[in-house]
C-alpha cells in the first residue's frame, strides 16, 4: 500500500499466515468481501454510513464501497481517512487510532446513521481505545451510534447494510 502497488494475488500470502502483523489483511478483506457479495442479489434498501479508518486503508475502502454501492445504489457509505495526531502523522495504520482523534475530526461532520470502526481500534478484547476513551464515551460525543467491526469481509457488509 506505502508503495502504491497493486495488491499481490491471494495465493502470494500462502494461507493468510501473517495477519497478526496486518500483512495480508486488505487482501482477505477484499476476497472475503468479493465473496459476500457474490453470495447477495442486491436490493434497493436505503442506508448513509460512515466508515472512519487510517489514512493508509481509506482509498481501499473507498474501492470497496463503490462495488457495494453497485449492488445497493441506496447504500451511501462515507469514508473519512483519520490523521493519527496522538502518535504522529506517519503512523497510517487504523488498528493505531484514538478516540480523541477520532472525536476531534470527525466533531461536526454528518455521519449518517452509524460510525463503523474496526475492532483493531480496541484495547483487545475491551470497547476501549489506546487512550482509555470509551466506545460508548465516542458515540455520545459524536451523537451517532458507533458499531465496532471484526475484521473479516461478511461482518463489514452486513454492518454497512444494517443487519447487525
Amino acid at each position: 500500500l506505502l508503495a502504491g502497488q497493486e495488491l499481490p494475488a491471494e495465493e502470494s500470502y500462502d494461507g493468510y499466515l501473517q495477519l497478526e502483523n496486518g500483512v495480508g489483511m486488505v487482501r482477505l478483506l477484499h476476497e472475503e468481501l468479493k465473496k459476500e457479495l457474490a453470495l447477495r442479489k442486491g436490493d434497493g434498501r436505503s442506508r448513509k454510513i460512515t466508515i472512519a479508518t487510517g489514512v493508509l486503508v481509506a482509498p481501499i475502502l473507498k474501492a470497496e464501497a463503490d462495488t457495494i454501492r453497485k449492488k445497493y445504489p441506496g447504500v451511501e457509505i462515507q469514508i473519512l481517512p483519520i490523521e493519527n495526531h496522538f502518535f504522529g502523522r506517519r503512523i497510517t495504520v487504523a488498528g493505531l487510532l484514538t478516540g480523541q482523534d477520532l472525536r476531534n475530526q470527525l466533531t461536526g461532520q454528518t455521519l449518517g446513521e452509524a460510525l463503523l470502526l474496526t475492532e483493531h481500534m480496541m484495547k483487545s478484547g475491551e470497547r476501549i481505545f489506546l487512550d482509555d476513551m470509551t466506545v460508548e464515551e465516542l458515540s455520545r460525543a459524536l451523537q451517532v451510534p458507533v458499531i465496532i467491526v471484526e475484521s473479516d469481509g461478511k461482518a463489514l457488509l452486513e454492518a454497512i447494510l444494517g443487519e447487525i
